[in-house]
């Protein structure tokens, strides 16, 4: 029994981080109606932007003058600054232009675009976080020699090294993100305005709603939320590499996919259907690591071919 609640407990922690992926893709899409596929590398450009801003820190001797907290804090201000100017520029030149074209366009654009952010951190985050694996792991260290190799995140929410503070904080940050989403989106004029366009923009413009400004602030605030998901999973992961994001992405996306892909709730749902399913794998096939994400992968197939408005969609039926 106890072997049980211990992948319960580690089903939530993996589902909290997909699921704050999902949402981003939710946001998006439900008010742009458009697939942003470089999510993933956006969490994790945020999360490599932590890295390094915490080596540069560290060098400066703010990490142990100033309190923890307050370094977390300008640390994920950091890397939400970072995420939402990455997702205005995706909007910018990799999604507006092709506003007219056809939906496949900034589907294949925002693919490349995920692409140049992975080689991007793999160029350039290498001198800013050469050293930081001696501080973090010692004698153990990851000796990292180009962006390209693992990095190890610094374990920020582990206090005095507990792994369960770790755990319970994401997800304590996760819970307080979906709260405030949910507020947002259903008591808050915006909030309400988005909601509108997704179910119908036109008519959203006919009534006087501002479509173009709606569109910057859902970037801005997918911005915040994957910004946050790309500490998460750092501190959750410990180590990091350039290319996380384009695995994280497809399983953001594919817990969207399952939960309802305009629907925030169905992204919860979603990420912790694909976070239980590879967990349970893991715990109870032989050798069933190996084969949790393909077995996930084929859950997302089921739920494609036999429900594929999700688990909380709902069937549209379009008339011609």
């Amino acid at each position: 029994m106890e072997y049980l609640l211990d992948l319960i407990w580690s089903a939530v922690l993996l589902g909290c981080t997909y699921t704050l992926v999902a949402i981003g893709f939710s946001l998006f899409f439900g008010v742009m109606d458009v697939v942003v596929f470089c999510c993933g590398d956006i969490a994790i450009f945020g999360a490599f932007s932590i890295l390094a801003s915490y080596t540069i820190l560290n060098s400066l001797g703010i990490m142990t003058a100033w309190p923890l907290l307050l370094v977390i804090l300008l640390l994920l201000l950091i890397g939400i600054i970072f995420c939402m100017a990455l997702g205005l520029l995706t909007h910018r030149f990799s999604i507006k232009p092709f506003e007219k074209s056809s939906a496949l366009m900034p589907l294949l654009s925002t693919i490349a675009l995920g692409t140049v952010i992975r080689e991007v951190i793999g160029l350039m985050f290498m001198p800013a976080t050469n050293g930081l694996a001696d501080v973090v792991a010692g004698e153990n260290a990851i000796h990292v020699v180009s962006g390209r190799n693992p990095q190890s995140f610094p374990s920020l929410l582990s206090l005095g090294g507990s792994t369960d503070t770790r755990n319970i904080i994401i997800v304590a940050v996760t819970v307080v993100i979906l709260l405030l989403l949910f507020f947002f989106l259903n008591k808050t004029k915006m909030g309400l305005s988005m909601q509108a366009i997704s179910q119908n923009k036109e008519l959203s413009l006919m009534t006087g709603i501002n479509v173009s400004r709606s569109i910057v602030i859902t970037f801005v605030i997918g911005g915040v939320v994957l910004a946050i998901s790309g500490f998460l999973l750092g501190n959750y992961q410990t180590i990091m590499s350039f290319d996380n994001g384009s695995m994280f992405g497809i399983k953001g996306f594919s817990a969207a996919v399952v939960g309802g892909l305009r629907n925030t709730w169905g992204a919860i749902l979603g990420g912790m259907l694909l976070a239980f399913v590879e967990v349970m794998v893991s715990g109870y096939v032989p050798n069933g690591s190996a084969y949790a994400s393909i077995i996930a992968f084929v859950v997302v197939v089921v739920f494609i071919i036999f429900k594929p408005e999700g688990i909380i969609g709902e069937k549209t039926v379009e008339k011609v």
